[in-house]
């Protein structure tokens, strides 16, 4: 649902500001602590209730101000939403069509998929990250996603309790098991049904960047960090009861749950074999990120029934000449695309849908 206009009043360094978009493409540069990264970050927060900067309110506040406000008008052919938001130093109020709602109901009420210079821990960081990147955007993809991974959070809780305070019996050190089971497989089946669904989209969006030079690779591992062998139900769960009774002693010793979806990692290489986290370049590690983002967008129309606003941060730097222009003419398709950047002419290539910003000490001139 794209993003048509955005007010805000007193948020970050931002006065006062009331901006028009197009449905297409956005493209905001200027000089570093600008501000264009606080236009991202306010789009966020209407989207999903919280900001990819900070989990404290407080910093949204300009300075000296005791509130900030922000509100976005969502217009999709003949449905739309408006979302407010109200911060002050102990309180937070947000409508959605004048109705006063909670925080955790804006998340994924317009679906947004985002990418920022720290999304590079997905290529280099370590596995939780992309435990974190799959599970925020099935969060998006299926709502009932986010109750199932915390009803398995709930259970790992509880059996890792049960280690520090002291086993009674065997008894009941499976029925915790079989609770871990069940709802990790669930987890497992969503996350793979997902990469399963993206894997395509997501390689041809490298392909695309890359000028077909490279070709990513995509592999889920779990249990003892191997790739899954069977998507099977019946497979998985005796897969997860096989590897916790070989953990079994370890647990006892650290008191801590050693295998599960709150292990698994997400492999990511160049061609088979080459591991993108330990060999890749920069340049190729941002590839594959934004190869990743991008191959979300179809999976979510598909599931949301409409494209998703594509939030990109600081997006062309470390990419050469060639990968600009491959990612540009890559943009200019129907999902609402919002940039940042600090050069102007990393866009050579444009076109009438596009709409230019120049962002300078909290002042938005639109070109």
């Amino acid at each position: 649902m794209p993003l048509q206009e955005l007010t805000l009043k007193n948020f970050r360094n931002y006065e006062s500001l009331t901006l028009e978009f197009s449905p297409r493409v956005n493209i905001f540069f200027g000089r570093n602590a600008q501000g264009k990264t606080n236009i991202l970050e306010a789009i966020a927060l209407l989207c999903l209730g919280r900001s990819f900067r900070t989990r404290k309110d407080e910093e949204f506040i300009r300075w000296q101000q005791e509130s900030c406000y922000l509100k976005g008008s969502f217009q999709q052919q003949s449905y739309s939403n408006v979302i407010e938001m109200g911060i002050g130093s102990q309180e937070k109020r947000i409508k959605l069509d004048g109705q006063v709602v909670k925080n955790q109901e804006l998340f994924g009420r317009v679906p947004v998929v985002l990418f920022g210079p720290d999304d590079l821990q997905i290529a280099k960081g370590g596995p939780q990250h992309r435990r974190d990147f799959l599970d925020f955007y099935l969060a998006q993809i299926e709502p009932n996603y986010r109750w199932i991974y915390y009803h398995y959070h709930r259970v790992l809780q509880q059996r890792n309790r049960l280690f520090k305070v002291g086993i009674r019996s065997g008894d009941e050190l499976e029925i915790w098991d079989e609770q871990l089971i069940e709802k990790g497989v669930t987890v497992i089946r969503y996350r793979l049904n997902m990469l399963a669904a993206i894997r395509d989209p997501v390689r041809q969006a490298h392909q695309d960047i890359s000028g077909h030079s490279e070709s990513l690779g995509l592999q889920y591992l779990s249990f003892n960090n191997q790739p899954i062998q069977t998507w099977d139900e019946a497979g998985l769960r005796e897969q997860f009861r096989t590897e916790l009774k070989r953990l079994r002693r370890q647990e006892m010793e650290r008191q801590i749950t050693l295998t599960g979806p709150h292990r698994d990692d997400l492999r990511l290489t160049l061609g088979d074999q080459v591991e993108l986290r330990n060999f890749g370049s920069q340049g190729q590690q941002r590839t594959a990120v934004l190869a990743l983002k991008l191959g979300l967008i179809e999976k979510i129309r598909e599931s949301r029934g409409d494209y998703p606003i594509l939030l990109l941060d600081d997006v062309m730097a470390e990419f050469d000449d060639h990968r600009k222009i491959q990612l540009l003419s890559h943009l200019f398709g129907s999902t609402q695309t919002i940039l940042t950047s600090t050069n102007r002419d990393d866009f050579p290539v444009i076109n009438q849908e596009t709409r230019l910003y120049e962002v300078k000490q909290g002042v938005v001139n639109v070109l």
